[in-house]
């Protein structure tokens, strides 16, 4: 989680579209576990290849009472339920590619339906509360899901997880020094799988109107977020200027570091630095494509989701520390913001898809999560590197927590 330090002059003279979404603050309560307060508060069954996007076709209200939560404990944006739809999820659940964009772009209107419901019984100003479009790595397209460690199949990675483990042969998702042209050709086709996504929601005026911002989620590897910054910046060519959204990567640190390993192999992974290059560079060091012509949008944001609330404490610490180091390099758009969706205290099982108390953890206390989010939130800020901060929480956070962070930000 890692933002260009940009010269006093650079800032003054831009300022972050999501500065411009919430003008009047700089710490703004986001929603929960979307996922996982469908299954605890409705008992619905999300185990499917389409996780919380199966919800959309069988049970819309829900979806919609699910929101409503979020936003009756004091969040003011809420994510829509597309984070698993994809074309290729919606196709192995059967569903047509026409189908398919038809139930992603509903998505959208359960969660504009949810805010609107939520304006008529409180009579809070509708524009004081946004809609960010949900989508996840690509990771999380695959039948046994890999956006929590980037292990993913060629051509988008190096090759396929192996399961068990050859120990001749160990998994990596790293390219190695010696396989550029490989690296170039996964990123190339990780921009049209962001890409194709992003069309399908832009070229209906109505949902792409009624979107405010738009949320990549649980990114394990950085030619992807340098591929999600060219699909970006290849939509902004299709849309008008006034049609752009802000727009954020989260990252995942599943186990307290980025999950991408080193090109030299031996289980080193990318640290600060090299991630921060790939999210804020105006042509990031480590591109492997051969486009010359290749353009990357500059991120509004970048955060943290899906991860356990300690290792999001540890991340922010290094981005913290290396952020001053950090060389200017762009121009931007004003100070990035921070997103920070950290999970519950139970562990995700892959292949169930199921959580639990897996590894024996202890129970976290409702208010000891609190705490220590709102340490990392209040430290963050200090730092003064930050414009602004969007706090809440991913899988196993719902109404309850959100009540009780709202009380104490």
């Amino acid at each position: 989680m890692l933002f260009v330090v940009l010269s006093a002059v650079h800032w003054m003279a831009a300022m972050s579209t999501l500065s411009k979404l919430f003008p009047s603050t700089s710490c703004v309560l986001i929603d929960g576990g979307l996922g996982s307060t469908l299954e605890d508060e409705f008992q619905i069954d999300t185990a499917s290849s389409l996780w919380s996007s199966e919800a959309i076709i069988k049970n819309p209200e829900s979806v919609i009472e699910a929101h409503l939560i979020f936003l009756r404990a004091g969040a003011r944006l809420i994510d829509t339920a597309s984070y698993q739809g994809s074309f290729s999820t919606y196709a192995r659940a059967g569903y047509s590619q026409d189908d398919a964009i038809r139930l992603m772009r509903s998505s959208v209107t359960l969660a504009t339906e949810a805010r609107s419901r939520f304006v008529a019984e409180t009579k809070v100003p509708i524009d004081g509360i946004k809609i960010a479009l949900s989508l996840a790595a690509f990771g999380a397209s695959l039948p046994l899901p890999h956006e929590f460690d980037g292990y993913y199949p060629p051509p988008y990675g190096p090759q396929a997880y192996v399961y068990p483990p050859d120990p001749t042969h160990p998994n990596r998702n790293a390219f190695r020094t010696d396989e550029r042209a490989q690296e170039a050709h996964s990123e190339d086709e990780l921009v049209a799988f962001h890409l194709e996504r992003l069309r399908a929601y832009a070229a209906d005026k109505e949902t792409w109107g009624a979107v405010d911002a738009v949320a990549f989620e649980t990114v394990p590897l950085v030619r992807e977020v340098r591929a999600i910054r060219r699909a970006v910046a290849a939509l902004e060519d299709d849309v008008a200027p006034e049609e752009r959204k802000p727009w954020w990567v989260c990252a995942v640190y599943t186990d307290g570091a980025f999950p991408e390993g080193r090109a030299s192999g031996g289980g080193a992974r990318l640290g600060a630095e090299e991630v921060l290059a790939a999210y804020f560079d105006d042509v990031p060091a480590s591109a492997a494509t051969g486009d010359q012509d290749a353009r990357y949008a500059m991120p509004d944001a970048f955060g943290i989701n899906c991860t356990a609330v300690a290792h999001v404490a540890s991340a922010v610490a290094a981005a913290n520390d290396v952020l001053p180091k950090r060389p200017t390099t762009s121009v931007g758009r004003g100070k990035p913001w921070l997103v920070l969706k950290p999970n519950g205290s139970q562990t995700y099982d892959r292949e169930t898809r199921k959580w639990g108390w897996y590894g024996g953890e202890t129970h976290t206390q409702r208010d000891e999560w609190v705490r220590q989010l709102c340490e990392i939130v209040h430290t963050a800020a200090e730092k003064g590197v930050w414009d602004g901060i969007l706090v809440g929480g991913c899988c196993k956070t719902g109404g309850e927590e959100l009540r009780a962070l709202s009380k104490v930000l």
